[in-house]
């Protein structure tokens, strides 16, 4: 699904979160440590290049195509501190502590297991490194939700479609819907050795960033 979208995704991810996506980012990474970080489903990896203005990074990812655009962005920006890998974000292939931070931005609710994925992202970060993790989320608003709801199963949908030809932005909803409530995520967090949990709801509550310590 993410290969055939992956020509078309940054694009998307601009147009229909109508350009906040760049600052969800920026948020999230300025929760990360300086040094050596790893970013868990890099997609084209927009959230590398926001943490490599002060980190080395690991962009990974299990998408082949995915990592294709991530490797000739970086490039045509010359940027030279981001490396992309192929990785599982349930089985990370490198040793334990080997990271000061890890981050994944709207990737962790596409895995599988959610608590492997949390796991293996505070099993690669040093003792006392951060896992940051960047979601869609439900708005608490009750009017603002009723919105949203039209906007994110109707309209957003159909947009992604008609651009993308693919099925993938209808699949959007159903996910982030399903994906747990903050409360029950916190937890998620802390059964995968995060201790100091803090969350940050942007934009009305559209997306959620939650950041923990390995304890």
């Amino acid at each position: 699904m993410f290969a055939g979208i992956s020509r078309r995704y940054d694009f998307l991810n601009h147009l229909l979160s109508i350009g906040r996506d760049a600052y969800w980012r920026r948020f999230a990474a300025a929760l990360l440590p300086h040094g050596y970080i790893i970013d868990v489903c890099s997609g084209t990896g927009d959230v590398a290049l926001e943490v490599s203005k002060k980190s080395n990074v690991i962009a990974s990812d299990f998408c082949e195509e995915m990592l294709e655009l991530c490797t000739k962005k970086i490039k045509n920006l010359g940027i030279n501190n981001i490396s992309c890998i192929q990785n599982d974000a349930e089985n990370l292939s490198f040793k334990d502590g080997t990271f000061n931070g890890a981050i994944v931005a709207f990737g962790i609710r596409n895995v599988a297991d959610t608590k492997k994925a949390l796991s293996e992202m505070s099993r690669v970060v040093k003792k006392n490194g951060k896992v940051v993790v960047l979601e869609f989320s439900l708005p608490e608003n009750k009017a603002f939700r009723t919105v949203y709801h039209l906007y994110f199963r109707r309209i957003l949908p159909l947009i992604g479609g008609v651009i993308s030809k693919k099925s993938a932005y209808s699949y959007l909803p159903s996910s982030v819907m399903a994906f747990p409530q903050r409360n029950e995520f916190v937890e998620l967090m802390e059964d995968a050795g995060l201790a100091d949990i803090e969350y940050h709801a942007l934009t009305f509550g559209i997306v959620t960033v939650y950041a923990g310590r390995k304890s």
